[in-house]
């Protein structure tokens, strides 16, 4: 395709279209059909099944055999219609096949002649007067031919053969079918001879041309080659041609011999032979290149003449030559297509660009409709334009001619990119998120932007949308059509469809959609309604109406003229009144395809009109049944009505091939050569459904659909009306996509009665290779090279499962099969695999419900590691599910399976639980956040959850998924989190006044510095959808959302309340004219409030109150304490006229409380509650009265006077009061007696919220979440929630959630359900800061880990955290800790102290002060403890400070030696003990301050020598090593090369390039690392390279740590950059592992003897995964 055609094709060009590629392979066979029975027979056994494989797993492709000499049954015959259907046929072949198209046979039979099924009723006439002027009788041809004046011009017909002959088809008296079946071979020889002799006279007379002559003359197989080859421009690619001469045909034996000649009158036919000789001999070769024609010449043997016993080496030769050649034209066919995202893409549209002119071809009229829609294209309307009606009713037609128009006319003058979607016709328009992709792919195009910038996630694609329609101009309008958006699916798509369609368009954009609103179905008008309230204003609705009676028989009279039909009067009338009853275009459509078949000869009885849409396909599929055979057709349409997304024609002729009830039916009276439905059967039926098939590619496959859902409603109503048979469809459909009967494996069978009768067969059952395919989850390629995963399978094998009710399957194969996960997650976004488990909770019984979501939940919580890392499968599930594996035996089946099938994805698995559990009360923990989470705030529709600490992350409430993670390199902590009422802007101020506005949707920010006067700091920020605003406490100053300052403005009046220094505390904004703002005193223990309210450009006079303050959602009412009546709260509403505020309420709740301070008031959902903090509870007014009161706690007196004084109250009260209004009377949560909230800032406190159907109020106070039932007001549950303080805690109650969410000094946001609020909560052990080091004991299942304030000690074994100890009441500052080998005593340094402790009892057993520790050394089997500290003086000048050795015995602490030995003031390098423990190595100084090594005797601490560093070769040292395998020597590390060292002979001993320290214990191998990435295995002795482990990309310079296992059998790489560890086999080099952490890993250790590693990370928790090595 050239660039040119691109161009237009990417700006919605109608004009000459270049044809859409298919991914159908599908060829045309032709050739006579007894002589080839043996070469087709094999092909279908050995051949097209090996082909059909190939395709599809090399290319995707399907592979289709058009094969219409076999399965040619007597009915075929019968209505003459074969050689007219064998010409369509190449057609399609043509149209539709990727490479070869036509294959043709030819032998020496010339073969059928037959007569036409359709002559000229001029032509016939002349040939009958010739005849009859020769004194014929011309009876046959006036018997058998009528004429259709129907036909313009008129045409003779040919009648079905058991219209005269009646007992032609009639199998059950076999007697009589013989009689009539030889009557007509006899009649037609004569009518043969009759035609011939005429047009023969007729052409030497001049009166008719030769080709009208040969007509009459030519053979089926002729016409088809000179349809498939003759006729054909480019045959090289599509064409291939077999010839075979048979020498020494035994004419003896005239039976066999007519099989391979043609024989008349017991002898050679002279006239077949002469023109099959030209056309096989001369015609053919001529036009066919000569690579593409083979041919062969064999013997005659034996009786047989031809047999696959004694012509073996033959076939074998045809059969690779016919494999290898089609093969060839496929291959080629596929190197031309562009398969990059842009061929792709070009597909896509040229897909909807030839929908589009198909629909504008049969359009007509409705010239009242295009006015309105030319009058919306060109006027300044800034919303879309909705087309509606009920189904059928034109809308996709008027849309296509709109589009057509646009082009054409209303936009001739400038270039309109024009944009057409049929949605839900192609497979990347029927999801929401590809579509978007694609359009926004075409747009960009068009504007010359790069494709990379599309986003895939939804939220940011809709928005990138949106930006784009921006980029529209006067000389290029972007217009968008986009046909039936009620029918997208797929992700946020669930609740409605269209809210993501834009509201407000760009200038020079127009957007047209099309919507069905049926007033009787509710069901299908829910978008249109949504549209309705999204888009307010009428005349952006056009109605599309039916076409009315008089439109549509004028369209249908132009319908019948461009068929070349016409009717008799009566049936014009029947017709007519017909369209009377109904004049939707999709009957007119139905009405003409019927009445086309009509003749003028029809009889009446048999030209009947249903009078309704459904009724009338119920005729046509009644027809159809009954022309081609009920049982073939019911399930034919039943299976395409079953599936999901459509079939394509190889998958339903295999399915067809496995239905034996269809079988039995097709095959009744003879045994076919191979058990499967001939393909000719199928497509008779399709030809009768002309366009109401769409085809449709769906999971890379090209598959038919019902084109409108009428037809599909229909078929439902027609076949599935049983639900055991609907069962009986899906059941069938998930065996195919099991592969039961697949690769060969032979599907048993009972014979029919008539078949063992006729055969004499003994048996009653056969067994037959139905030649379907396998259906692995992946197509390997056969060296294992290229994979590609059988998309079909994933997408449709769970909906049948889940709808013939075959859960255990649906479990074993699907929900709980770590392959089948594992494989779809490689190919599948996610929601996809989310998709299959929330399908099958809604079928399922209900107890199964639990298993699933765990698994689904599971998978959701890992979602945002398996989207880049499927492989990280197995880990996931085990790290969560363990737990749960006791009581859940389909979840302890697929550990199992993680453990078997997924070490070969990742060899790494959790020892223990590691990883968040679903199930409990925490749905979420969104991680992410480096420094503690300040604010949050939630999307204005719920979706997303935007949070801030020292960067600003936001996450799809859905999926967890991380939506954005933006840095901004800013001072100070920013707080004060402000969101656009679109979601589109995100506002934040830090701690030193500095404000950042932040685009969500680009992740572009600005900042702006403090714009206040001098002395002001800034203490908030708001956002609107184009203006920011800072504030400080007298002014505020205003901002474009570029950053342009616009206005300032100063805090109002506060008379007459100027008793106070009055500060502005928050403001509000509706818009630029609504605006509430706080003020108070600057004291917290001042609690007095003035609140000033700005109404349409006045401020009002201020409302004077204290503690807490709340507004109504309309801003017509405060709540807040009224200083006249304690920390009661008052009602004041606005007085508009006066412009003040006036008390309308008070409300109550308990009367001590007047004096418990209210700390923070807030409004409930839609103004239904008001929610109080008050210093010791939480109160309630619940304004409706939704909470019922009956069990309500009361206050019960403490003593005997009190209730006294009490019941004298009551009874006082009885008396004179009227009833309480209860919802006045504040419901009272109180909190336990030694809790309190706290006031974080002036009006804010700890908050809470109610859940859903009122149940329970959750409150977050400290750590902990406080639950208390309405019902009662008892605190039922104290959930232990985070690690540091709760700051913030917001409801999230849309939809069918019933969540809370929750923020943390712990750095995490937690999303809590309330709904599990009792369940069991796993908890996964962590310390609260993060680990800085981890060492294992070698003999006990022990590790200690340090963080800053203490050190941990963790059992290995269950990942269990068995204590926190510091030798210090409140914590100390814990900087080293070691474990002896023992597991006995632990060894810390701690706040200046070196400390032994005892292990088991856990107590200290030693300590003495050591100031500065660097290091500490375990020598003798953890009997003696070297410590190094370094002191630097304080003048420190000449950087140069002192080291001490100081050597203890363990656990007694005893001294044995102290030395010392200067080194660099910065920057200590560690010291290393030799191989045999003689000595202690120590980089250091020596006396003229040059590098040099240090060598203590580590018994005595001696000091041996002081080796100067030069001698080893390397300046730059990095590290020393000591080998393993040489007690004297120690590698010195530099940046690029490491020296060998003698420690003995001081000698250098040799270079190792490339080498960073890590070392085997042979001492033979080490690794290369160099920071920049890479990683290879060396070996030690020159440096060079073993295996490359991981090739040299540039990942970046991150830090990384590399060891080996202490088995050597494994090389473990952290990056940090990745998140990953990766594992490799030191034997062979082979990755087997690349584990991505959920946090940033701090250190790795190897475990358990070198079969496991232990991880320590960032968020405090050690991790033990053991190596399940897929090749041990």
């Amino acid at each position: 395709m050239d660039d040119r055609t691109v161009d237009l094709i990417f700006a919605g060009s109608l004009k000459s279209l270049p044809p859409v590629s298919s991914k159908i392979v599908r060829i045309f066979t032709s050739s006579t059909f007894t002589d080839t029975t043996m070469e087709r027979n094999t092909l279908m056994a050995k051949c097209y099944p090996r082909i059909k494989d190939y395709c599809r797993e090399k290319h995707g492709l399907e592979f289709q055999v058009v094969d219409m000499r076999w399965g040619v049954r007597d009915e075929a015959t019968d209505d003459h219609m074969t050689t007219e259907l064998c010409m369509r046929e190449i057609k399609n072949c043509q149209r539709l096949s990727m490479g070869p198209n036509f294959v043709v046979f030819l032998g020496q039979k010339y073969g059928y002649r037959p007569i036409p099924t359709y002559v000229l009723s001029s032509e016939l006439q002349m040939l009958r007067d010739e005849l009859a002027a020769g004194g014929v009788d011309v009876i046959l041809l006036d018997t058998w031919y009528k004429k259709d004046s129907n036909a313009v011009p008129p045409v003779s017909v040919l009648q079905p053969i058991s219209s005269i002959l009646v007992n032609f088809n009639n199998k059950r008296v076999p007697k009589l079918q013989a009689e009539d079946q030889a009557v007509w071979w006899d009649t037609l020889g004569k009518m043969q001879k009759l035609f011939r002799k005429a047009s023969l006279q007729l052409y030497n007379a001049g009166r008719i041309d030769k080709d009208t002559m040969h007509n009459y003359f030519m053979s089926v197989t002729e016409r088809e080659v000179i349809n498939g080859i003759l006729n054909v421009k480019n045959t090289k690619n599509h064409c291939l041609a077999y010839v075979r001469y048979i020498n020494n045909i035994n004419l003896q034996n005239l039976k066999k011999a007519s099989n391979f000649v043609d024989i008349l009158n017991r002898s050679l036919d002279a006239e077949a032979s002469k023109l099959l000789a030209d056309l096989r001999d001369v015609r053919l070769p001529e036009k066919i290149e000569t690579t593409n024609i083979q041919k062969y010449t064999v013997e005659w043997i034996g009786r047989e003449g031809l047999d696959n016993e004694t012509h073996g080496e033959y076939l074998n030769h045809f059969i690779s030559h016919f494999y290898k050649n089609i093969i060839k034209l496929v291959d080629r066919a596929m190197r031309k297509e562009d398969s990059s995202a842009q061929g792709q893409i070009v597909t896509e549209i040229l897909q909807h660009l030839h929908a589009c002119n198909n629909s504008v071809k049969v359009f007509h009229g409705r010239e009242d409709d295009l006015q309105i829609i030319e009058d919306y294209m060109n006027n300044s309307s800034d919303k879309p334009l909705v087309l509606y009606g009920e189904g059928g009713c034109g809308k996709t037609s008027l849309l296509a001619k709109s589009s057509a128009m646009s082009l054409n006319s209303w936009f001739a003058e400038v270039r309109p990119t024009n944009i057409i979607r049929f949605l839900g016709t192609t497979p990347d328009s029927s999801a929401l998120t590809p579509t978007l992709i694609s359009i926004c792919q075409q747009i960009s195009y068009n504007f010359a932007l790069p494709f990379e910038s599309i986003p895939d996630d939804l939220v940011p694609l809709t928005a990138h949308f949106k930006q784009l329609l921006t980029m529209a101009t006067l000389q290029q309008p972007l217009l968008l059509f986009l046909d039936s958006v009620d029918q997208l699916t797929g992700i946020g798509t669930e609740n409605n469809k269209v809210s993501w369609l834009p509201t407000r368009l760009p200038p020079h954009c127009k957007i047209i959609v099309t919507c069905a609103c049926e007033e009787t179905n509710p069901e299908v008008s829910k978008e249109y309604d949504v549209l309705r309230r999204m888009i307010d204003s009428e005349e952006n609705f056009l109605e599309v109406k039916a076409l009315g009676e008089d439109l549509a028989m004028q369209v249908l009279k132009l319908w019948m003229a461009a068929a070349a039909r016409d009717l008799s009067n009566y049936q014009w009338r029947l017709v007519s009144n017909a369209i009377g009853q109904c004049s939707l275009p999709i009957f007119v459509k139905l009405v003409f395809a019927e009445v086309c078949r009509w003749r003028s000869y029809t009889k009446p009885q048999d030209t009947h009109l249903a009078s309704t849409v459904m009724d009338s396909i119920m005729m046509l599929f009644e027809r159809i049944e009954k022309q081609h055979g009920r049982l073939l057709v019911f399930h034919a349409l039943a299976y395409i009505t079953a599936a999901r997304s459509g079939l394509s024609e190889t998958e339903l002729e295999d399915l067809i091939s496995l239905d034996d009830r269809v079988l039995d039916d097709v095959y009744q009276y003879h045994l076919p050569p191979v058990r499967r439905i001939p393909p000719l059967l199928w497509t008779r039926i399709r030809n009768d459904l002309p366009n109401y098939l769409s085809e449709r590619e769906a999971d890379g496959v090209s598959v038919m659909n019902w084109y409108h859902r009428q037809f599909r409603d229909t078929a439902r109503e027609r076949y599935f009306k049983n639900m055991n048979m609907a069962m009986y469809f899906h059941s069938m459909i998930a065996d195919y996509y099991l592969g039961i009967w697949g690769g060969g494996i032979p599907k048993p069978f009972k014979y029919t009665e008539i078949q063992r009768h006729r055969f004499n067969l003994a048996d009653k059952e056969g067994v037959a290779d139905r030649k379907v395919p396998l259906q692995p989850l992946v197509f390997t390629s056969a060296d294992g090279s290229s994979k590609r995963y059988n998309l079909r399978k994933f997408g449709e094998l769970p909906f049948h499962l889940v709808r013939s009710k075959r859960f255990t399957d649906l479990y074993a194969e699907v929900l709980f099969n770590y392959e089948w996960l594992h494989a779809k997650l490689n190919c599948c976004p996610l929601q996809a695999v989310l998709a299959d488990f929330e399908d099958a909770k809604l079928h399922v019984n209900k107890d199964a419900v639990r298993e699933l979501m765990l698994v689904a939940d599971a998978l959701r919580l890992g979602g945002a590691i398996l989207g880049t890392h499927p492989a990280m499968l197995a880990p996931q599930l085990v790290g969560r599910l363990l737990p749960e594996a006791r009581h859940n035996p389909a979840v302890a089946a697929l550990l199992r399976q993680c453990h078997d099938k997924g070490r070969n994805h990742c060899a790494l698995l959790p020892a223990h639980h590691c990883l968040h559990t679903p199930g409990g009360p925490l749905k979420y923990s969104l991680e992410g956040h480096q420094f503690a989470v300040f604010a949050f705030r939630l999307s204005s529709d719920k979706r997303h959850v935007v949070s801030l600490s020292s960067r600003v992350i936001s996450w799809d409430l859905a999926t967890s998924d991380l939506a954005r993670d933006l840095s901004p390199q800013l001072e100070g902590i920013m707080q004060n989190l402000e969101l656009s009422p679109d979601n589109k802007w995100a506002a934040a101020s830090t701690n030193n006044s500095v404000s950042i506005l932040l685009n969500m949707l680009t992740s572009e920010y600005i900042t702006i510095d403090n714009p206040l006067d001098e002395g002001e700091t800034v203490r908030g920020v708001f956002v609107l959808n184009h203006h920011m605003i800072i504030y400080g406490p007298r002014s505020w100053v205003q901002y474009s959302t570029r950053g342009e300052h616009e206005y300032t403005g100063f805090a109002p009046a506060v008379d007459p309340y100027d008793d106070v220094e009055w500060e502005i505390l928050s403001m509000d904004f509706r818009d630029l004219e609504n605006i509430v703002l706080v003020m108070w005193s600057g004291d917290l223990d001042d609690d007095r409030l003035l609140v000033h309210f700005f109404k349409s450009g006045t401020w009002m006079k201020p409302l004077r109150c204290r503690g807490a303050v709340s507004l109504n959602k309309a801003w017509s009412r405060v709540y807040s304490s009224d200083p006249e009546r304690g920390y009661q709260i008052s009602a004041y509403e606005l007085d508009e006229e006066e412009q003040t505020w006036t008390k309308v309420e008070e409300l109550h709740h308990q009367e001590t409380d007047t004096a418990e301070a209210m700390l923070q008031l807030k409004r409930g959902k839609k103004d239904r509650m008001l929610l109080a903090t008050t210093t010791y509870s939480f109160v309630v007014w619940d304004f409706n009265n939704y909470i019922p009161r009956g069990n309500h706690v009361k206050d019960i007196p403490k003593n005997k006077d009190e209730k006294a004084d009490k019941e004298d109250l009551e009874e006082e009260e009885k008396t004179d009061e009227p009833e309480k209004d209860l919802s006045l009377e504040g419901i009272v949560l109180k909190l336990p007696h030694t809790i309190r909230n706290i006031s974080t800032k002036m009006t804010q406190s700890n908050s809470f919220m109610i859940s859903k159907n009122y149940k329970y109020a959750v409150a977050g106070v400290r750590k902990n979440l406080y639950v208390w039932s309405l019902e009662t007001t008892k605190l039922i549950k104290i959930l232990d929630a985070h690690f540091g303080r709760i700051v913030q805690l917001e409801p999230l109650t849309v939809g069918t959630w019933n969540n809370v969410i929750t923020s943390s000094i712990d750095r995490t946001v937690k999303i809590w359900n309330i709904d599990n609020i009792f369940e069991q909560v796993h908890k996964i052990d962590r310390q609260e800061l993060p680990i800085d080091s981890v060492s294992l004991a070698r003999d006990k299942p022990l590790a200690v880990t340090v963080t800053r304030s203490c050190w941990g000690l963790w059992d290995t074994r269950s990942g269990r955290l068995l204590a926190q100890l510091a030798d210090a009441p409140l914590g100390a500052i814990v900087t080293h800790a070691v474990i002896t080998p023992s597991g006995d005593h632990v060894l810390t340094a701690e706040s200046g102290n070196v400390v032994m402790w005892d292990v088991q009892d856990q107590q200290v057993v030693f300590k003495e002060e050591q100031k500065g520790v660097k290091q500490l050394l375990l020598l003798e089997d953890g009997t003696k403890l070297l410590t190094i500290s370094m002191k630097v003086p304080t003048d420190n000048v000449d950087n140069v400070a002192i080291a001490h050795i100081v050597a203890r015995t363990i656990p007694d602490g005893e001294k044995i030696y102290t030395v010392e030995y200067e080194v660099r003031g910065t920057g200590y390098k560690a010291a290393v003990v030799s191989a045999d423990e003689h000595h202690i190595v120590a980089p250091g100084l020596d006396k003229s301050s040059r590098e040099c090594l240090h060598v203590f005797h580590a018994r005595t601490g001696a000091r041996i020598h002081r080796i100067p560093i030069k001698n080893s070769g390397i300046k730059d040292m990095q590290s020393v090593v000591a080998l393993p395998h040489k007690p004297h020597w120690v590698g010195v590390i530099g940046n690029d090369k490491a020296g060998i060292l003698d420690i003995k002979t001081k000698r250098h001993v040799r270079f190792v390039p490339r080498w960073n320290g890590a070392v085997t214990r042979s001492g033979r191998s080490g690794l290369s690392a160099p920071p920049r990435g890479g990683l290879e295995l060396i070996e030690l002795k020159r440096g060079a390279p073993l295996h490359q482990l991981i090739s040299r990309a540039a990942e970046g310079v991150f830090s990384i740590i590399t060891l080996f296992s202490s088995n050597d059998e494994y090389v473990f790489y952290y990056h940090s950059g990745r998140k990953t560890l990766r594992v490799f086999r030191t034997v062979d080099g082979k990755a087997i592992a690349e584990y991505r952490a959920p946090a940033e890993v701090t250190g790795v250790a190897s475990a358990a003897r070198g079969a496991a590693v232990a991880l320590a990370a960032q968020d405090g928790c050690l991790t033990i995964l053991n190596i399940v090595d897929p090749y041990k």
